[in-house]
């Protein structure tokens, strides 16, 4: 707003304010002429009288219909020039007829009209002190035009009285002008202040959404590309393990070790970001349902109790007593998993308790633990991405600093509250706040979970899916390592012809999820069954974020991987699918699963 568009806007709201309380005014003036000429119609001529009243009362009509006008017609700051004009020249003109007034019937030695003429017309000079010291210049002239008549008169009459009343009216008039120009100097500064304000809010408030939409662009962006990032990713990493299978030489073997744990540490990144980007994007939509606590305790010990136990700590993981909570299992796993992590991290000796507790309707979730402890100052600090407390050195050993991150966004998105209490040296506390769930509402127990026994992937028959050349042969390197007869095909109908021409049916099918022509892995799937006249395991590769999409196109009946795919994983997996097969020939118990759940 410029210089002059501010000034433009400042005598709209003065305007709009006098326009607003002239109905008070002009009562006060109406009934105060009125009084007056009640009072003086015994000492002076009644024309006269009479006269100066209609003068009163038609200057206030006027002021009274410009008012009413101006409410009405919402009047705009184009306009304000000429509703400036309507506004002042009735009100000096209404000043300058009580000046008249307070001349013409100013009545000496009076007594009590002398008092009334005196006290009247200064009443009304003085409310002009509140309702026109907006307006500087208007607030002196009806001031004086009001009062200098009635100095003036009584000044003229010369007595020592009059002469005593006149130097205290002038002692008035001084002092009000003094107040009016101090009141007019802070309205105006309170008025011009409060509009740069407000530009300072509008202004920053404009760039707080321009970076917010910057933000969740960028958020969508990655949410977007995540399938085209993760192909090299996914690539690297099933060659890096393929290439550490074939591998026998031991120096040579330290070396590919090497690459596999940099490779790790840039897939946790990897996934790190992308998550933050989900939970940023608005692409991820939780999943609430009823399950019981216990499960998610139970896994986070079985994967840390290891770790703890390397470490020397005790490790405490409460029973829950069958605690039914209601929520996203896959998010509230993640938090409570990133609390553990961190405790196990920053606590050198000790112990670490995971337990729950019931409050208010609700369980609280808490990971206590005698570490390192946090500053009072950087409570807030830690939620931040990449705030990591006593890793100036940005050691990768001791994390990224996003697990709180993700945990604050993931708090956010399930509108649930996390704690912190912690003691600098002496250990944190971290909970976060659950929804208690119904045992009605918990899904049926699924197939149960034994361990499974190492078992050879030889004689596996795998047809391996994916239109990305680099992404297909790492594939295939990585299952013929483990001793997998492959057949590989860049596409649906590729693979189809392969089964036609070789007459070889696979025990399972590999195929990323997005292929060429507008083509997914959920066609593909489909064509090799109607050609095989059968069903076989199947498992999506995806890169995709938008898992509820997926979903809704019917991969819940599929094995479902993101990418990059842990080599691991996808071997506990077939490992679990070459059992089943087994199981089917041999009727043997199946004693695999709990491995390709973990996948």
């Amino acid at each position: 707003m410029t210089t002059q568009e501010l000034d433009e806007t400042l005598e709209y709201i003065q305007i709009q304010t006098l326009f607003r309380n002239s109905p008070s005014v002009i009562l006060a003036s109406v009934f105060s002429a009125l009084v007056l000429t009640a009072v003086y119609w015994s000492q002076h001529v009644h024309a006269a009288l009479l006269i100066w009243l209609g003068a009163i009362l038609s200057v206030n009509a006027v002021r009274g219909f410009f008012a009413w006008e101006f409410h009405w017609k919402n009047v705009q700051i184009e306009n304000i020039g000429l509703w400036c004009r309507l506004f002042f020249i009735p009100s000096l003109l209404s000043a300058s007829i009580w000046g008249v007034g307070a001349y013409i019937f100013y009545i000496p030695n009076g007594g009590q009209y002398q008092a009334i003429g005196i006290v009247v017309p200064l009443a009304l000079a003085a409310g002009s002190l509140v309702f026109l010291s907006m307006v500087r210049w208007l607030f002196f002239s009806s001031f004086l035009l009001i009062t200098l008549p009635l100095l003036l008169r009584v000044v003229i009459e010369g007595d020592f009285v009059d002469i005593a009343i006149g130097l205290l009216v002038a002692v008035y008039i001084t002092i009000f002008m003094i107040f009016g120009y101090g009141l007019n100097r802070i309205l105006a500064e309170s008025l011009r202040l409060r509009f740069e304000n407000l530009e300072l809010v509008e202004r920053l408030t404009r760039e707080k959404e321009s970076a917010e939409l910057a933000n969740v662009a960028k958020s969508r962006f990655l949410a977007a590309a995540s399938h085209d990032l993760r192909q090299p990713l996914h690539a690297l990493s099933l060659l890096s393990s393929a290439l550490c299978d074939r591998i026998k030489y031991p120096e040579v073997k330290h070396i590919v070790d090497k690459i596999m744990l940099a490779v790790s540490a840039l897939e946790n990144l990897f996934n790190a970001l992308l998550d933050i980007s989900k939970l940023d994007s608005g692409v991820l939509k939780p999943n609430l349902v009823s399950f019981r606590l216990r499960t998610i305790f139970d896994k986070i010990e079985n994967d840390y109790r290891p770790e703890a136990d390397r470490k020397g700590l005790e490790f405490i993981v409460d029973s829950c007593c069958n605690s039914i909570v209601y929520s996203d299992d896959i998010l509230l796993e993640r938090v409570v998993r990133n609390f553990v992590s961190n405790a196990l991290r920053y606590t050198e000796k000790g112990r670490i308790r995971l337990y729950c507790k019931p409050a208010n309707g609700k369980i609280i979730i808490c990971v206590e633990d005698s570490g390192i402890g946090i500053h009072g100052d950087s409570l807030q600090e830690i939620f931040d991405e990449y705030v990591q407390i006593d890793n100036p050195e940005r050691d990768r050993e001791k994390g990224l600093g996003l697990g709180l991150a993700i945990v604050a966004r993931i708090s956010q998105l399930l509108d649930y509250r996390v704690y912190v209490n912690s003691v600098h040296g002496k250990g944190s506390d971290f909970s976060i706040e659950v929804p208690l769930g119904r045992k009605q509402d918990i899904p049926p127990p699924e197939t149960t979970i034994v361990r499974a026994s190492a078992i050879e992937l030889r004689q596996l028959k795998v047809l391996i899916i994916d239109d990305e050349r680099s992404n297909l042969d790492a594939l295939d390197a990585l299952l013929r390592g483990w001793k997998c007869e492959v057949i590989p095909a860049e596409s649906g109908e590729e693979a189809c012809e392969k089964i036609r021409e070789l007459n070889k049916e696979p025990d399972c099918i590999l195929t990323d999820y997005r292929l060429r022509n507008n083509k997914t892995g959920l066609d593909a799937i489909k064509s090799i069954f109607e050609v095989m006249g059968r069903s076989v395991p199947a498992v999506l590769i995806t890169g995709d974020v938008a898992i509820n999409k997926l979903h809704e196109e019917g991969a819940d009946a599929y094995h479902l991987m993101h990418k990059p795919v842990q080599p691991a994983r996808l071997r506990a997996l077939l490992k679990y699918i070459h059992q089943q097969k087994l199981r089917e020939k041999m009727q043997v118990p199946d004693e695999s699963q709990q491995e390709a759940d973990r996948s």
